[in-house]
């Protein structure tokens, strides 16, 4: 939705056409960004959104594809996005194909059927392939091959509005340590219950907040904070809380005095660069897609992923307030120069005008 916004703001004609459920009526617009949302339908045990579809989508497209000069499809290995960019190609309209990190090798052992079947001919066939990183550009490779048009393309980030009162609102005296995701395996955030608790134990003076939507990983953290809660840390000192909507979390992230996200393998970790842009110093871990623009920016730390990693991470930023905070105001800057909504819709503009089609 970034992406649509800021090239609607750039003065484009810009539609979102997506699988949609939960709404008790589906809007035909998401903020600002003319939507039309079909009703998904199925889900297979096991398999998840990959198993949804939307049998409404087709016709939709058949009737309209033509009134757009250029497709772009989020593309995954699922029932509503291939047999979208398949009726896209049966109808000869151009489209751009962007994985994020959603198309990876040996990733199910399903995969080399469907990318046999679909996914290798649809992203040979794309205009351009718009890839994360470098390493899902590798990913690409190994699965379709090297002879297609690749392109690297960040995710973009909003603009941040102004956090300065929310950052003078944290209380110094209990710095908070904020964990804000999916509570999912892949992201851990029961190692960052683990190090919370460990530097709790130490005698550190923080506060650990778990935030975020029930997605697996809510057990294994409840139990670390069961455990908190025998040796008598209470809520004040680790919490998990629920998650938040869109239009809060970046109040949130900057209230927070460091930002952890002990994410697996993060193709870009949009809630990483969000801290940043609020001036957040960010923990994450070095496998990850931001992890070189961390690096880069000096603007957080990059760790191996593990409790004891994750803890000495955090121990120096809180005992070294002064380089924290420099570490925050780094990022603010980098983001809004390399990674704002608007600069990688402008670049998203020149890769269009630039396609073969």
């Amino acid at each position: 939705m970034n992406q649509t916004a800021a090239l609607h703001q750039r003065g484009h004609t810009v539609k979102v056409a997506a699988a949609a459920s939960g709404f008790p009526h589906r809007p035909t617009q998401l903020g600002s960004v003319p939507a039309e949302l079909f009703a998904s339908m199925g889900s297979v045990p096991g398999l998840g959104f990959a198993s949804t579809w939307a049998p409404r989508m087709r016709s939709w497209i058949n009737a309209n594809a033509s009134q757009f000069d250029i497709a772009h499809v989020h593309l995954g290995r699922d029932l509503v996005t291939l047999p979208a960019a398949l009726q896209l190609r049966r109808l000869r309209i151009p489209y751009v194909c962007q994985t994020h990190g959603m198309i990876r090798a040996r990733s199910h052992r399903l995969a080399p059927v469907i990318d046999r079947v679909w996914t290798n001919k649809l992203l040979r066939d794309a205009a351009e392939i718009l890839c994360l990183d470098e390493r899902e550009h590798a990913d690409l490779i190994e699965i379709v091959g090297p002879d297609c048009n690749y392109e690297l393309l960040p995710n973009g980030v909003p603009p941040a509005s102004d956090y300065a009162a929310a950052r003078n609102g944290r209380s110094d005296d209990i710095p908070e340590v904020l964990f804000l995701s999916r509570l999912h395996k892949r992201k851990h955030p029961e190692v960052f219950a683990e190090a919370a608790l460990d530097m709790l134990r130490s005698g550190m003076k923080a506060r650990f907040a778990i935030v975020g939507i029930n997605q697996g990983a809510e057990t294994a953290v409840d139990r670390v904070i069961d455990v908190a809660r025998e040796e008598g840390f209470g809520e004040n000192l680790l919490v998990r809380e629920p998650g938040l909507p869109p239009e809060d979390v970046n109040e949130r992230l900057s209230r927070a005095s460091v930002y952890v996200l002990p994410a697996e393998r993060e193709p870009f970790g949009l809630t990483v660069a969000e801290a940043l842009s609020v001036g957040t110093p960010v923990v994450i871990r070095d496998d990850g897609g931001l992890a070189n623009f961390v690096r880069r920016h000096n603007c957080g730390l990059c760790v191996s992923g593990t409790a004891e990693s994750i803890h000495e991470a955090v121990s120096y930023l809180l005992a070294n307030p002064t380089e924290a905070e420099e570490m925050g105001q780094r990022g603010a800057a980098a983001v809004k120069a390399e990674l704002s909504s608007d600069s990688v819709a402008a670049r998203l503009e020149s890769i269009y005008q630039g396609l073969d089609v």
